[in-house]
């Protein structure tokens, strides 16, 4: 049985991933200087909804229903433009999706005063910073709150059985969210190739789990948005919703030769370029800080994947298929999640 499209669910949608600043208050071994290095601080607010408010009109005018917005950094909570622009977003489009990747650290108060803001929230768990204590306050806040809910224990070498335990910990304590083990990236850039563990059982781990448990719960507010979502279809007819961390561990990333949609995907890196993708293959259209209207025009078509592997799970989502098969809408309800 094999891979054979990745494709939206129900709607044209458009998602974009921005890397908001390279401001961060942890260091992780495992991570560069490019994501906390605080060089660039991107705070122009009013520029970035003028650049937004283009782009949107675009897709929109291009037959786009659905917006999904993922924002990470650095650390997204501590920007002081996110708030700003997640209210204009939700003005500007007729629900939207938005997500941020956060660290948890920010105090449980900024969640309280805005949740509202975000339908998703992936929490990466860093052992070498993290405050257990906190980090589980603010995930058992949000856990009924959201309609996606991700805990992502980064899975640190020298600390792996730690790592294991501390996301079944997690599980313990959580009624409602998934919990990820996340096989590292070298340098954790959207070129770096994935981490080996020089201890087999340490990869073993990722075989045999998949490194990934969900645990469900009553949702007691699920706020509405346009579905903005892809599903996998395999070769055997079998149709289910993405899973990029599942897809990695099983080495099923590798999409060399595969046509890939990277139009349908926004990338804007801590430098404030904006290419299509984030893995590099897009090239760089325009700059949030000096965009031109002019520049929406040279957004890249559909390229033929020249990597052997997709490091980035917003990556992983795109519209894509084997060369030369058809593009197609999937319905909604031909989705088997089983």
């Amino acid at each position: 049985m094999s891979l054979d499209r990745i494709l939206p669910a129900e709607n044209k949608y458009v998602n974009v991933t921005w890397q908001v600043n390279d401001w961060c208050n942890f260091r992780c071994s495992y991570c560069n200087e490019g994501n906390w290095g605080g060089n660039n601080m991107n705070e122009d607010t009013d520029t970035y909804i003028g650049f937004l408010d283009e782009l949107i009109n675009v897709y929109q005018n291009n037959g786009y229903k659905s917006f999904k917005f993922f924002f990470s950094g650095g650390e997204p909570t501590y920007w002081k433009s996110m708030i700003p622009i997640a209210k204009f977003l939700h003005e500007k489009c007729d629900k939207p999706l938005l997500a941020i990747n956060s660290n948890l650290s920010n105090p449980l108060g900024w969640w309280k005063d805005n949740y509202i803001y975000f339908q998703d929230v992936v929490a990466s768990y860093h052992i070498e910073f993290i405050k257990y204590k906190k980090y589980i306050e603010n995930a058992k806040f949000l856990q009924d709150k959201m309609n996606y809910l991700a805990l992502r224990v980064m899975m640190e070498e020298s600390r792996f059985q730690e790592c294991i335990d501390v996301g079944n910990k997690i599980l313990d304590e959580m009624d409602n969210c998934v919990v990820e083990w996340v096989p590292l990236l070298k340098d954790l850039s959207t070129s770096a190739d994935m981490w080996y563990y020089d201890e087999e059982w340490k990869n073993e781990f990722f075989r045999t789990t998949n490194g990934y448990e969900r645990k469900w719960g009553k949702i007691r507010e699920r706020r509405e948005f346009r579905p903005a979502y892809s599903v996998e279809v395999w070769g055997d007819g079998m149709i289910r919703p993405v899973n990029s961390n599942r897809l990695s561990s099983e080495k099923l990333t590798n999409f060399k030769g595969w046509t890939c949609f990277i139009n349908d995907a926004i990338f804007i890196n801590t430098r404030g370029d904006v290419s299509a993708a984030s893995c590099g293959v897009g090239k760089t259209f325009s700059n949030i800080n000096t965009w031109k209207k002019e520049d929406f025009g040279n957004i890249q078509n559909p390229v033929i994947c020249p990597k052997s592997h997709c490091t980035c799970g917003t990556d992983v989502i795109i519209p894509k298929m084997r060369k030369g098969e058809m593009f197609e809408i999937i319905q909604k309800d031909k989705i088997n999640e089983n």
